[in-house]
């Protein structure tokens, strides 16, 4: 047992170096939280204390407030009372928000009696495995802590599997998500304002963006995951076939689904109170989900749209009104579009302005961008010199992926899974062009 508890502490040494390369300053806040709450969490769970809990809370809520929405409430109070309060000089520690939730899971299970494994190497591994450190996916105590409580071996059929989904999240990123930015990006920076086709390409195409950008960070994630030997959680299941904004949110981010409904929705009441107040716990919760993307208005009316959405889905199922399934997933995935718009944009006002776009309001003239992402793709940088050859390398690859994702549950280490996993990998290399960041890194 002391060589792979000697091997989790390499890992965590290793991944704090990771987090380290990005900016020193902020390691000693990695090291001191996750070594604070370990202690605090066994305090808890001794002593069953909920003034300890109700503390450990505040800190760690007022740690993320701190760094996260401190300027923000600044900004705001400036702008009500008319102060000149100067804004602080912070930088937003890298994961604060996927670390900060992992350790108030950790604490909230530790008074309900959850957690009995108490060992600081585990829990650091948990904390900071590089893999899920910067975007999750969110661990519970659950999820990682028994894994290391045993012998960690070689699996090569997981090592493969792992090799796989780790090329087709690069795939997702590099190839999709990076390509759809460089066309989506310019209409939401756009100074004048989008009339109809353009409103459209810029919402549907932002929906697909994060959707393989975030998607593909979590596949690459759990993928890494694997070739360690560790199964994380799965974080995404095809959240636009949802046949409603529920099925969305069972689909989407499903580690912070879990998480706002096990320690935000239940505490505050869930359905147990009545229909009424059940509405009312939903929207609060999806409020809150809304306000942790980030200190903006736009993310806080992104949060009330969904819990709107939520409210209707509810009202709509106990008048038990039935749907014909494909219409009820069109209806979900344009009010999920629809919400993207002001989660993306620069300001309340510009999503106003592109929503209005998108009702005809600002006109219906074509321009060439309404030829479509993938048209677009075909004229412009996506494929350069080679477009024919590229073009169909890039559909070959599509159809692989597809074809292999029915396989990812069997996926086994031999010559045909090879080829995927090559042609995925060296296609998401050869096509890259201008990398952008992971989208969930700034939250």
């Amino acid at each position: 047992m002391k060589r792979e508890h000697d091997a989790q502490w390499l890992v965590v040494i290793c991944s704090i170096y990771f987090y380290g390369w990005w900016d020193t300053r902020y390691v000693p806040l990695l090291i001191g939280n996750a070594i604070g709450n370990f202690y605090l969490g066994q305090k808890i769970s001794e002593t069953k204390s909920k003034a300890l809990l109700i503390a450990g809370l505040i800190y760690n809520v007022g740690l993320l407030g701190y760094f996260k929405y401190a300027n923000f409430f600044i900004e705001n109070w400036n702008a009500v009372i008319g102060s000149q309060y100067s804004l602080l000089q912070l930088v937003l520690p890298l994961g604060i928000s996927f670390f900060t939730f992992q350790v108030i899971a950790y604490l909230v299970d530790c008074y309900k009696g959850y957690v009995n494994d108490f060992n600081l190497g585990r829990f650091s591994f948990s904390i900071s495995f590089y893999p899920h450190l910067i975007a999750g996916p969110i661990l519970h105590y659950s999820d990682v802590m028994p894994q290391l409580r045993g012998r960690i071996a070689f699996d090569a059929r997981q090592f493969s599997q792992g090799l796989f989904l780790f090329a087709a999240g690069l795939f997702k990123k590099s190839v999709i998500a990076d390509r759809i930015a460089e066309h989506v990006a310019p209409l939401f920076a756009a100074d004048t304002v989008l009339q109809f086709f353009e409103s459209w390409v810029a919402a549907v195409g932002y929906g697909l963006q994060i959707y393989f950008d975030f998607s593909g960070y979590s596949d690459m994630a759990i993928g890494i995951g694997l070739m360690f030997g560790i199964i994380l959680p799965q974080n995404f299941n095809s959240p636009y076939q949802a046949v409603n904004i529920a099925d969305f949110w069972k689909r989407w981010h499903m580690s912070l689904s879990r998480f706002l409904r096990d320690y935000v929705y239940i505490p505050l009441g869930g359905n147990r109170n009545g229909f009424a107040k059940g509405l009312l716990a939903a929207a609060a919760t999806m409020i809150v989900g809304g306000f942790w993307h980030g200190a903006a208005w736009t993310f806080v009316l992104w949060g009330i749209l969904h819990g709107i959405f939520i409210g209707v889905h509810r009202v709509w199922t106990k008048a038990d009104i039935r749907m014909y399934e494909p219409v009820a997933i069109t209806i979900t995935f344009l009010s999920v579009t629809a919400a993207w718009v002001v989660f993306r944009a620069e300001s309340v006002g510009q999503a106003i302005s592109i929503w209005k776009g998108m009702i005809g309001v600002n006109g219906f003239a074509v321009p060439n961008v309404a030829a479509g992402i993938c048209q677009s793709c075909i004229q412009t940088n996506i494929i350069t010199g080679m477009e024919f050859v590229q073009g169909s390398i890039l559909l070959s690859i599509c159809m692989a992926y597809v074809n292999a994702q029915k396989e990812a549950q069997l996926l086994e280490p031999n010559f045909k899974n090879l080829a995927y996993f090559t042609s995925l990998f060296f296609t998401s290399i050869w096509m890259s062009g201008s990398h952008e960041s992971f989208i969930y890194w700034q939250f």
